[in-house]
């Protein structure tokens, strides 16, 4: 009796009823619930996997805006907020995991409102250096309500006089809410570049998998289950363009949505020791309900976004354009030796600027004469990225010399080459490219390079593994157009132990490259 009086009262006002009807559709055309997704997913990445935590190592804020109107004349407004943080390996400065936090309010009209709370946490198991695969779990406490303020009068029918204010029909439908607790898993696979620019991802969850009670009017209603598939790559890299085609599928009892799409990267120009600032230009179809477009920008520390959904083919009245606006905020997150060697090369700078006078570390007899052909050599100063190091000094002059060589600096470089491996890291790279500028610049400055290894292995392995290392240095000057005479390669294996091995990040320091920076003629 209690339903039909409601349903009766709703019918008397079909506007009213069309707008509950769309409000409670949300975002769909059939009599459905779903999950929704928004159209810059990558802003909120949590809600598609939660397992993308802890895959990079930049902490980060997430907001996203989502306004869409609607057939019922009234918008529809979602909110989204999300944080995440990495967790480091203190040897290898990678993240291993990370925990996750989201909240997002959806409300439609004054009808209807969805609010939910949710924490996530991901583990990382790394396949080999440039693959990760991830695995989530995610709990979420979520609150739904229905206001019926303007449906319903509350009053008693009389015929002939209509709605009598003054006398109630002891009847209440001015709210209906619904509380639940869910729990979500995702797995995530991805691969990157040696700068950790996404080759290409894949990802599989399934949100709300333990289909707790969402029923109204306290009948038992499970929520459906809803699997989210999701995944891109790469197809096309050249120069500062790259393409990649990415796919979305949300699927829920009798609800499939398939979002299709293409994003244009475009690469700009920036600082030497900064991640690639670059433009993404999206286009995307969701297939029967609506295409999109958008445009982003992303730099270090800050992403923007925006995007516009409009109909394709036929009018979805419960989407007739959507505007949606993304931010992130990121923060390079530090491992403790890291922090401390910042530090410490803040104060190495700032005795650099207070000195009078530098003077260049000489290992051989230097005899001045004033004959001897004079050869006066300018260093820029050129900031190195890893701790235990020796900076390049700022204006340091050869002076007079013989024939004889003259040792300018001398740089030990902790790669933090892994076991057994011979690749160069992204700071590493980054340091490379300043010192090509500077021997570049500078001719008659010659570098002599040598390996070396920890004890792991045996002697004549450790011998070869150095002179790779060793060699992998020289090979990146040379593709950077230094002169490959200038350049000598040597491995001294596990000869020159300057840590000892007990432990795991002594071992990392014994594995480094040496560089003799020197001027000959």
């Amino acid at each position: 009796m209690l339903v039909t009086r409601f349903i009766f009262t709703l019918v008397n006002s079909k506007w009213k009823l069309f707008c509950f009807i769309s409000a409670f559709l949300f975002k769909g055309n059939a009599v459905h619930a779903q999950y929704f997704q928004f159209s810059q997913y990558n802003f909120t990445s949590q809600r598609v996997n939660p397992a993308t935590l802890g895959t990079s190592r930049y902490a980060s804020f997430d907001v996203d805006y989502r306004n869409q109107k609607t057939g019922g004349d009234f918008n529809l407004s979602s909110n989204f907020i999300s944080v995440a943080y990495p967790i480091l390996n203190q040897s290898t400065g990678r993240p291993w995991s990370g925990i996750g936090l989201t909240m997002m309010d959806d409300r439609s009209g004054g009808i209807y409102k969805t609010q939910e709370i949710a924490a996530s946490y991901a583990i990382n198991i790394r396949l080999s250096r440039f693959q990760t695969l991830s695995l989530a779990a995610k709990g979420l406490y979520q609150t739904k309500r229905i206001s019926l303020d303007g449906f319903y009068t509350g009053s008693q029918f009389i015929p002939e006089r209509g709605f009598d204010n003054l006398e109630g029909n002891g009847e209440s439908f001015q709210q209906f809410t619904s509380n639940y607790t869910t729990i979500s898993t995702g797995l995530y696979w991805q691969e990157t570049d040696r700068k950790e620019n996404i080759i290409r991802h894949w990802g599989i969850s399934i949100f709300d998998f333990n289909r707790p009670d969402n029923s109204f009017l306290g009948n038992t209603g499970q929520l459906a289950s809803t699997l989210v598939v999701d995944g891109g790559f790469r197809v096309y890299h050249k120069k500062e363009l790259s393409i990649f085609p990415e796919v979305l599928f949300t699927g829920s009892a009798s609800n499939h949505v398939l979002n299709l799409g293409t994003r244009f990267q475009r690469e700009i120009k920036s600082a030497p020791n900064k991640t690639v600032a670059h433009v993404d230009v999206l286009t995307k179809y969701v297939i029967g309900r609506s295409g999109i477009i958008g445009v982003q920008l992303h730099r270090e520390n800050f992403s923007f976004g925006l995007s516009y959904d409009f109909p394709v083919i036929h009018i979805n009245t419960g989407n007739l354009g959507a505007l949606e606006i993304g931010l992130q905020f990121r923060k390079l997150v530090l491992t403790r030796a890291r922090i401390k060697a910042q530090a410490k090369r803040k104060d190495d700078k700032l005795k650099r600027k207070t000195s009078k006078t530098i003077t260049p570390q000489r290992l051989t007899k230097i005899t001045p004469t004033n004959t001897s052909k004079q050869i006066v050599t300018t260093i820029p100063e050129i900031e190195i990225l890893k701790k235990d190091t020796i900076l390049l000094q700022k204006d340091a002059s050869a002076g007079k010399i013989t024939h004889e060589p003259l040792l300018v600096e001398k740089i030990t470089l902790h790669f933090q080459f892994e076991f057994n491996s011979v690749d160069l890291d992204t700071e590493t790279e980054i340091f490379l490219e300043q010192l090509s500028v500077t021997l570049g610049e500078n001719e008659k400055l010659k570098v002599n390079i040598t390996g070396h290894t920890d004890n792991i292995g045996s002697e004549k392995f450790n011998e070869r593994l150095s002179l790779k290392r060793a060699e992998a240095v020289r090979t990146f000057l040379i593709r950077k157009g230094i002169n490959p005479e200038r350049l000598k390669a040597d491995g001294k294996g596990m000869s020159n132990q300057v840590y000892d091995n007990e432990t795991e990040e002594n071992r990392a320091r014994n594995r480094r490259v040496e560089m003799m920076v020197y001027v000959d003629y």
